[in-house]
């Protein structure tokens, strides 16, 4: 290596590196302070350094935003390959699960929390003891930080494809419905004749799935919305609502004392999918964690 390359490697920080990607993907300076862990002031001190090595804006106000330059956007693919070969470089070659210190943030419906879920943190806590798993409730906020990295995995289908994360269909599931046990939607009638007289109930992350079983409940009247599943079931007891949901899901709430479940043929299967931060998988602890997930879902669509 020539002595000028070696004067401008030594004067390369690496951390600079890592400050632009986050302002090339958040275009917002308190944003890329709090995914950084340093102050605000030390972010705007870095874009400064880094306007002067690019001889660049980089970042520009318009309005009440802060744009990408075309220079910016020019180096953002580069910038993001270059993180990933960076990462790539220190990673280990070996996984000891006993010794990862992590924590795993998933984005999950009420849908997923009483089975999926349940089996994932068993799986985890037998085989990483010291990973710490946190949950978060589906919704937009929530989804966009699934594209930013901040929120690792999304148990369920997400609105729309997006370049900034990647997805694995697991299984399709059909779809069931449960209400009081003396409801007259299990009267042995046909279910489209009766469901438009009776209330709705949606729980948490449950409006991914409209357009599954709209054409089904178009016209009715929505009792609760994005309620705790014990909130939904409490509901169900006591009143003239029911819940649309994965027959899988159903059959795991489905106590007898109190409801009644059936099937809803006519509609058409739901999609179970594992989606993930774009690159998360590059690290050994989350490809891991992507397959000990996708393998728990597969088994959970082969149960009888």
């Amino acid at each position: 290596m020539r002595n000028d390359e070696l004067t401008a490697l030594r004067e390369l920080d690496f951390n600079l590196l890592k400050t632009l990607l986050v302002l090339l993907e958040q275009k917002h300076i308190t944003k890329s302070a709090e995914l950084l862990f340093i102050t605000q002031p030390a972010v705007s001190k870095q874009l400064a350094k880094l306007r002067e090595m690019f001889d660049d804006p980089l970042l520009v106000r318009v309005g009440n935003q802060l744009v990408l330059t075309q220079k910016a956007k020019s180096i953002h693919e580069k910038v993001a390959g270059l993180c990933e070969q960076f990462r790539d470089l220190i990673a280990p070659d070996t996984l000891n699960l006993a010794e990862v210190n992590q924590s795993v943030t998933i984005m999950l419906s009420d849908y997923g929390s009483p089975h999926w879920m349940t089996k994932i943190v068993k799986r985890v806590s037998q085989e990483a003891p010291n990973v710490t798993l946190t949950c978060k409730s589906w919704n937009q906020e929530n989804i966009n930080k699934l594209i930013t990295g901040e929120i690792n995995f999304a148990l369920g289908t997400l609105p729309e494809r997006h370049d900034d994360y990647e997805s694995e269909q697991i299984g399709e599931l059909p779809s069931s419905l449960i209400a009081n046990k003396e409801h007259r939607l299990f009267s042995g009638e046909k279910v489209e004749n009766l469901i438009e007289n009776y209330p709705i109930v949606k729980i948490r992350g449950s409006h991914k799935h409209d357009a599954t079983y709209s054409h089904l409940v178009k016209n009715n009247q929505v009792l609760l919305d994005e309620a705790t599943l014990w909130l939904a079931l409490e509901t169900l007891k006591h009143t003239e609502a029911f819940l649309i949901g994965p027959s899988k899901f159903i059959n795991e709430i489905d106590d007898s004392r109190y409801f009644q479940s059936r099937e809803l043929p006519m509609l058409k299967l739901m999609p179970v999918v594992l989606s993930w931060s774009r690159g998360l998988t590059n690290d050994l602890f989350y490809c891991w964690m992507k397959d000990t997930i996708v393998d728990i879902g597969k088994g959970i669509m082969n149960e009888i």
